[in-house]
Parts: structure tokens; C-alpha cells; sequence
């Protein structure tokens, strides 16, 4: 009785459930893009133990330009610093230079060493191997980024823009000789040159001597020698020492408050929507009242006529519920392969949230909690006058 109803008013009952689908879809595009982004961003900061970065500028902007590739460095790391650090720490296992600046048609160019392809990790468990060869065997050599679209025998060369008509280092050209795997990280718009030759470029000469950051793995067993390591970094003038994983905390707490504002926007939407359920029935009882009188007197109980309708508007919710969430998932599984090529985070668009089914539970009961209003309406019928 309640889908045939529904049935007779299709195109009422589309649009009452579409405006639920919009709220719904909206509480979990948020809710996907915060599961999203924040594994996109701990999964690679996971990847660093103590980011090593210049004494100037806050720990958010060091550790957005080294492990994602956004902006530049606020600070610098002198080289001889570099240098102790890899030779003379003896908890050190490695430090990796990075210096960066430089971009060839928007992608990040980063100076470092061969040591990034065997022993950093852009995940747990994951290294940063390539196709073909890596750069050190000859001059001006480069590994391209995955999501670049340079392969090897590939040319360009750096400018301090990106832009084509850049005349910055105009004839400086490096030859593409290895392509990295996909990783699903920022990295993988990354094209690798050896820090040497980034340093030599023209123009650098003031930076000749120091380095954007460095990569550290520590050889500690313990916390505590780890700390000690990060507190000498730290009481160095010349660095300072990073916990990624705790900076990505802290961001997501910076940005935790926009998220709860979207998030409350849009379930007022969805409150709003299911109001608009409520309005949508109760307009109709007027229209349904000889509809249920004879319901009434072919032997439908008050109980059976008003639990039909509060049936009707818990479906209308749950409809668009459903449809909300297929708008959701769709929409990230559509922006996912853009989002990966612009900016190398990988989204699992189709991924199920925990809370989905909750949210329909929800919605049910929102929808019963809405259809009482018109049931009521429906259970006072007088059969008798109805059918005059």
C-alpha cells in the first residue's frame, strides 16, 4: 500500500527524495573527505621519522613544501649541517637531501640523492622504485614522477616559475633516464634531479650551500634515544627537528573546525528535507481522505491505515538517503583520477564510511518521526462523512 502510494505521486515523491539525497550526499562527501585526505596525508608522513628543516618558518609550511610538494621552503638547512648529520649522528641509519624551488610546467623539480629510491619509504612498506635507471651515472640526469607524463629520453629544463617562456635557466636541459612507480602520493609528480646539479644551476648561488630539508631515519630502539636525537636537532641554530606525523595531527585539528561546519550545514539540510517529507504527505491527506475512508470500510484498521503512512515517509527518506549515498560515492569515484592527477593523493572514492549504515537507520526513524503529523491526520477520519 505505501509503494503503490508512492507510486501514484512519482513525481512528488522524486523531488521530496532528491532534496534528501543532496543533504545526505553532502554529510558524506565531507565525511569521505576527511577519511581521504587525512590516510593521504598520515600515510605519507608515516613515511619520515624527523623531517629536518631550516630554523626559519613553522613546522605546517616546511612540512607542506618537503613531503607534498606545496609552496616553498621557509627555511634553509646549511650543508655542513647535512653533512653532520650523515656522518657523525651516530643514531642516524640515513639523512636524505632535499632541495626544491625549481618547476618544469607546474611540477616540483627536487634535488636529492640515489639514496631517496632504495631507502625512503612514501608509505610503510613502500619504496620509491623506478623504471629504468636513476640519475648519478652521468650529468643533468632526472627520474620523472609517475603523473608527470615524461618517460625516459625526455628533456626539459627548470625554471624558477615553471612557466615555458620562464627564461630562468634557459639551456640548463636534463634528460629523463627513469620513471618512478606510481605511489599514490604527492611524490609522484615529483621530477628527481641530484642535488649537486640542482645546487650548480645558475641563479642558485646563494642557496649553493644549504639545502631545503632533510629526510632522517633514526637507528634508535628507543624512544627515549630518539628523543635525545630530535632535542640535539633541536638545540642545533641551524635546523630544527619535525615529527610529520604529529604536524598532520595538529593540521587536521587546524581544520577541524571547517569540517564541523560543513558538516552541521548539511545536516540542517537533510533536517530541513525531511520537513519537506512531513509537508509533502500531510498536503496530500486532504486529496486521500475518500481513498481511506474505503480502506477503513473494507476492514483496514486505524493502526494499519496510520502505520502505512508513517511507512510511506520513512521510505521517502531512505530513498533518498540511498540515492544521497550513490551520489556521493559516485561523485568521488568521478573526481578521483583528477584529483590524483593534479595533486598525486590517491582517493578511494567507493570505499564504504562506517557510519553509512547508521545514517539510514537514521533517516528511517527520522522519516517515521515525520509521517506522524499526516498519520494522525489520517487516523481521525471519520469514514462515514468521508464517504458522503
Amino acid at each position: 500500500m505505501a509503494l503503490r502510494s508512492l507510486r501514484e505521486r512519482l513525481l512528488a515523491t522524486i523531488l521530496t527524495a532528491a532534496s534528501i539525497a543532496l543533504g545526505v550526499g553532502l554529510v558524506v562527501a565531507v565525511l569521505l573527505l576527511e577519511r581521504e585526505s587525512r590516510e593521504a596525508f598520515s600515510g605519507t608522513a608515516l613515511g619520515v621519522e624527523i623531517l629536518v628543516a631550516g630554523d626559519k618558518g613553522g613546522r605546517v609550511e616546511s612540512l607542506l613544501s618537503a613531503l607534498y610538494h606545496v609552496g616553498r621552503a621557509p627555511g634553509r638547512v646549511p650543508w655542513e649541517y647535512y653533512e653532520h648529520l650523515r656522518r657523525k649522528e651516530p643514531y642516524v641509519q640515513y639523512a636524505i637531501p632535499l632541495a626544491y624551488g625549481d618547476r618544469y610546467r607546474g611540477w616540483p623539480i627536487v634535488g636529492t640523492t640515489t639514496e631517496i629510491f632504495t631507502k625512503f619509504a612514501p608509505r610503510p612498506g613502500q619504496t620509491l622504485g623506478t623504471d629504468g635507471d636513476v640519475f648519478g651515472s652521468a650529468p643533468r640526469q632526472a627520474v620523472a614522477g609517475s603523473r608527470t607524463g615524461l618517460r625516459a629520453g625526455d628533456t626539459f629544463s627548470p625554471s624558477h616559475s615553471g612557466h615555458d617562456n620562464d627564461p630562468t635557466h634557459r639551456g640548463e636541459t636534463f634528460t629523463v633516464v627513469g620513471v618512478v612507480r606510481p605511489t599514490g602520493t604527492a611524490h609522484d609528480r615529483v621530477l628527481w634531479i641530484d642535488v649537486e646539479d640542482f645546487l650548480a644551476l645558475r641563479g642558485h648561488d646563494r642557496v649553493a650551500k644549504s639545502v631545503s630539508a632533510v629526510l632522517v631515519k633514526s637507528k634508535a630502539k628507543s624512544p627515549i634515544i630518539l628523543e635525545g636525537l630530535i632535542a640535539r636537532i633541536n638545540e642545533s641554530p641551524h635546523a630544527q627537528a619535525i615529527r610529520p606525523v604529529q604536524v598532520v595531527g595538529e593540521l587536521f585539528v587546524l581544520v577541524g573546525g571547517v569540517q564541523r561546519i560543513l558538516q552541521s550545514i548539511a545536516v540542517l539540510i537533510v533536517v530541513v528535507a525531511v520537513l519537506g517529507v512531513m509537508v509533502s504527505i500531510y498536503n496530500t491527506m486532504a486529496a486521500r481522505r475518500r481513498e481511506i475512508a474505503i480502506l477503513r470500510a473494507l476492514g483496514a484498521s486505524r493502526p494499519r491505515v496510520f502505520s502505512t503512512i508513517l511507512l510511506e515517509a520513512a521510505l521517502i527518506c531512505v530513498l533518498g538517503g540511498a540515492g544521497g549515498l550513490l551520489l556521493a560515492h559516485g561523485g568521488a569515484a568521478w573526481a578521483a583520477p583528477w584529483v590524483e592527477s593534479r595533486t598525486g593523493v590517491l582517493l578511494n572514492g567507493v570505499g564504504m564510511l562506517p557510519e553509512e549504515p547508521m545514517i539510514l537507520l537514521l533517516l528511517f526513524a527520522a522519516g517515521c518521526v515525520a509521517g506522524v503529523v499526516p498519520a494522525w491526520t489520517t487516523y481521525r477520519v471519520d469514514v462515514a462523512r468521508a464517504l458522503e
